[in-house]
C-alpha cells in the first residue's frame, strides 16, 4: 500500500525549527505556495486527481500519523510504501529520542507497535522513527525543500552513513556501551556493530522541485502542524482536501 504522507509545513518559503509554545509563525517570513504551484505539486508530480480523490486523513500533529499506520497495518508487517513530504524528516534529530529506540527496538513487536511518548521517545519529531521500529514502513522516500534535508539521523541508517540507501533500525543492549557522561556516546555507537538489526528499510530523497511519483498512491494524510506553520497556510487545507479525502479514510481510529 502506497502512503502519501504530508506536512503543510513542506508548503512554506523558509522553514522553522525547535519550536516551543503553540503560536504560529510569522506569515511575512514564512510564505505559503501558491495555489497554482500546490496544485501542479498534486497533480503533475503527486499523480492526484480532483476527480477521484484517495482516501486519507487529517491529523494537527505529525506524531498522529503513526496512529493511523498502525490502524492500517494491523497484524501485518510492513506493508506501507511511505512518501514523507515534509521540511523536515522526523527521524529524531536534535533530540535524545535515539536513547530509548536503541533499546525499543529489541522488544517485541507489540510492544514496539505501543511505544512510549514523549520529549524522550515518539514525538512530533522522532514519530517516523518510531514508525519503522515498528515495522510499518517498507520504502521511505523523504521529499523536502531545496537546500533542506540534511537532518538525518546517522544511527539509523545501515553502517551509519545517511547515504547508504537504507535505514537499519538496530538495539544496542550489551551492559558496557560507550558512555558520554550518562549517556551512549552517540558518534561511537554509530561506528559500533548493533547487538541487533531490523530488517533493512530502502530509503530515497527528493527536493519538491525534483519529486515524481512512480506509481498511484492508495491513502493519503495531512498533518496541520500549527506551531510550525503561519495562520495564512491554512488557506491550502481545503485545497489538499480536493486530492485527499479526509472523511474517506478506510479505518475508524479509536481516540
Amino acid at each position: 500500500m502506497r502512503f502519501l504522507d504530508i506536512d503543510l509545513d513542506a508548503f512554506l518559503s523558509s522553514v522553522a525549527f525547535y519550536r516551543n509554545g503553540g503560536g504560529r509563525l510569522d506569515p511575512e517570513a514564512y510564505q505559503p505556495w501558491t495555489e497554482a504551484r500546490l496544485r501542479d505539486f498534486l497533480e503533475r508530480q503527486c499523480g492526484l486527481s480532483r476527480d477521484q480523490p484517495i482516501p486519507g486523513w487529517f491529523v494537527d500533529d505529525h506524531d498522529g500519523a503513526f496512529d493511523v499506520m498502525r490502524a492500517l497495518v494491523g497484524d501485518a508487517r510492513r506493508p506501507l510504501e511511505v512518501v514523507h513530504v515534509d521540511a523536515h524528516a522526523d527521524l529524531g534529530m536534535g533530540d535524545a529520542s535515539w536513547v530509548h529506540l536503541i533499546k525499543h527496538v529489541a522488544l517485541p513487536l507489540a510492544e514496539r507497535r505501543d511505544p512510549k511518548r514523549g520529549d524522550h521517545a515518539l514525538s512530533l519529531g522522532s514519530w517516523l522513527a518510531y514508525a519503522l521500529a515498528a515495522d510499518f514502513i517498507s520504502g521511505l522516500t523523504y521529499v523536502h525543500p531545496a537546500r533542506r534535508g540534511k537532518d538525518l539521523t546517522a544511527i539509523h541508517f545501515r553502517n551509519g552513513d545517511v547515504e547508504s540507501g537504507y535505514i537499519e533500525m538496530k538495539a544496542y543492549t550489551r551492559p558496557d556501551l560507550p558512555a558520554d557522561g550518562a549517556s551512549p556516546d552517540y558518534w561511537r555507537l554509530v561506528k559500533l556493530a548493533p547487538d541487533l538489526a531490523l530488517s533493512p528499510v530502502p530509503f530515497a530523497m527528493a527536493t519538491l522541485d525534483d519529486f515524481a511519483a512512480t506509481a498511484s498512491f492508495d491513502v493519503g494524510l495531512l498533518c496541520h502542524s500549527p506551531s510550525y506553520t503561519p495562520a495564512t497556510a491554512d488557506a491550502l487545507i481545503p485545497i489538499v482536501g480536493e486530492y485527499i479525502d479526509f472523511q474517506a479514510g478506510p479505518l475508524r481510529l479509536s481516540q
